[in-house]
């Protein structure tokens, strides 16, 4: 079965963004909104996530909001296995190799695993040494992530990631047009047991290491 690659344009922001965990900046409303579906069958899920990015000659931003009636988390520390938890993850893979990609991780207590992605054939290798100097994160969290069945809502994610990170792009900063693949991930793991994993572009399989099923991010030099 032939896989089409989904597209998304990704706006310059007009203004830096503030990294608060809000997503209330002038740009994030002009910021294409995607929603995140089963990575295995596409369907629609039980609790609904949406994502935006932009970027700006300094940083490439990611904004998550995770509709979610049991925020969990574990841990604050950085590094750990988050996967485990409840998570948002972003992929990157700046020139398209599908080969070598960035990872990162983010859970409702902020905590963040950052690893740069190695993948030959059926074999994934984190390498947990790399670290993304400069990015900021932030999370706001609508109910209680530290305690088990509380009357939660939802939270929200803004991730500002270096340019300087991606090492292996084309230009630095992106040209308009430069395309990039990537994708955009949840782990929701409620009290149940009835977990969910979704994707932007879902890769047919329980397993988000699928950089031949990423996304296509172009850079487009209109400003919101």
């Amino acid at each position: 079965m032939q896989f089409n690659r989904p597209e998304y344009t990704c706006y310059r922001a007009a203004a830096p963004i503030v990294i608060d965990g809000r997503l209330d900046d002038p740009s994030w409303a002009g910021a294409m909104e995607v929603e995140l579906r089963l990575a295995d069958t596409g369907e629609q899920p039980r609790q609904r996530t949406t994502a935006r990015m932009l970027w700006d000659d300094e940083y490439l931003y990611i904004g998550f909001h995770c509709e979610d009636t049991d925020i969990w988390g574990v841990t604050t520390e950085r590094d750990q296995a988050i996967y485990e938890h409840e998570v948002v993850e972003v992929f990157i893979d700046e020139d398209r190799d599908n080969y070598g990609y960035i990872e990162i991780e983010v859970n409702p207590l902020n905590a963040v695993l950052d690893l740069f992605m190695i993948k030959r054939g059926k074999q994934a290798r984190g390498l947990w040494d790399w670290d993304s100097k400069g990015m900021r994160t932030a999370v706001t969290v609508d109910g209680d992530p530290t305690r088990r069945g509380t009357n939660d809502r939802s939270w929200t994610v803004e991730i500002a990631i270096p340019m300087s990170d991606f090492m292996m792009a084309p230009h630095l900063p992106p040209e308009p047009g430069d395309v990039w693949h990537a994708n955009l991930y949840r782990i929701d793991r409620p009290e149940d047991g009835r977990d969910e994993y979704t994707a932007w572009s879902p890769p047919g399989v329980i397993n988000y290491h699928t950089p031949e099923r990423f996304g296509r991010v172009v850079f487009s030099e209109r400003e919101v």
